[in-house]
């Protein structure tokens, strides 16, 4: 039987170990503000999708994520693997402890740890949209989900250079310019073929972003036009380019103008699917994807979300009453 009100799943691994380190403070904040909780922690990789299936099966719907977007990545996907409820009766609040917070940046969350309690206790939620991915491979069908951004070709070879970043104890902005500066020495274009909501398009692909939330990479604005919560994906799409290419844009990835670039194509799409004859390297929420064919389709309005501000939104979100009344 339930005894409190929110879980709490931390990573104590979550920026640089940063959530370990913290883990007292964080709980000595949740007291101060007299929030009713029970923590458990995630101890190794996509534990969190265990843990929070197992737990939305005992009962919880309210949940604290203490990490970055990894974490959220793998609590959404143990949400929507569970069939003890469907995962709009579930709400997901903030306290960010990783490396990039990108997710965060869309919805108006402080990257503090009292700030973002707070906003959690005003209670103000939105249901966003969740990108489901299908992988297909030659001896399996994958499936997984995502709550900001996938990235396929040299954005996917990028993330799994931080991740290993990371998993040395490196954070901070670093992280990602040296994988990007490393990934590009090593990394080769390939011709694909994708289809935006079945109209089919062949390039050849440096990158491709798919996004729900704007941001990815710790602040770089590959979506620019993706909005949360009105049913569609932004996708971004960077053919062949060189690395003056890439230097002349490096500021534009940051707020957004490198969409203008002739290299650069963008579209919106329900669905959205890329094949090739050697499978990209592929990522959700910065977290490595199996190798495959992909097959990206959004799921409009399936989870709440508890948000600070809705200026990247694209309707009039309503504050429902605060869970813990």
């Amino acid at each position: 039987m339930i005894q409190s009100d929110w879980l709490v799943i931390l990573n104590p691994h979550a920026g640089s170990r940063r959530g370990a380190h913290d883990k007292g403070k964080i709980m000595k904040l949740l007291k101060k503000h007299k929030i009713n909780f029970h923590m458990v922690t995630s101890d190794y990789p996509r534990h969190a999708i265990s843990l929070a299936g197992e737990m939305v099966a005992a009962g919880y719907r309210n949940i604290i994520i203490a990490g970055g977007d990894g974490t959220l990545n793998e609590v959404v996907n143990g949400v929507f693997q569970q069939d003890n409820c469907p995962p709009e009766e579930v709400t997901i609040g903030m306290i960010p402890v990783g490396t990039g917070n990108d997710w965060i940046r869309t919805f108006g969350i402080p990257d503090e740890y009292k700030k973002a309690i707070e906003i959690i206790l005003e209670g103000k939620t939105i249901r966003q949209d969740v990108g489901k991915i299908t992988i297909r491979r030659p001896t399996e069908t994958v499936t997984r989900y995502f709550m900001n951004m996938a990235g396929f070709g040299f954005d996917a070879m990028t993330a799994a250079r931080a991740n290993r970043l990371k998993d040395k104890g490196k954070s901070g902005i670093r992280v990602y310019i040296h994988s990007l500066v490393s990934s590009y020495l090593s990394y080769r274009s390939r011709r694909l073929r994708y289809f935006v909501d079945e109209k089919p398009f062949e390039t050849v692909l440096f990158s491709a972003s798919v996004g729900i939330g704007k941001f990815n990479g710790g602040g770089m604005m590959q979506a620019p036009g993706a909005i949360p919560d009105n049913g569609e994906f932004q996708v971004t799409v960077i053919r062949r380019i060189g690395l003056w290419g890439i230097l002349r844009n490096f500021t534009g990835l940051y707020n957004g103008s490198f969409i203008q670039d002739k290299h650069v194509t963008t579209h919106t799409a329900r669905q959205i699917r890329f094949e090739s004859d050697k499978p990209i390297p592929g990522e959700s929420d910065g977290e490595t994807l199996k190798r495959g064919h992909y097959t990206l389709e959004i799921l409009p309005g399936k989870i709440n979300v508890i948000y600070g501000n809705d200026r990247y939104f694209s309707r009039q979100p309503h504050a429902e009453e605060h869970p813990l009344k």
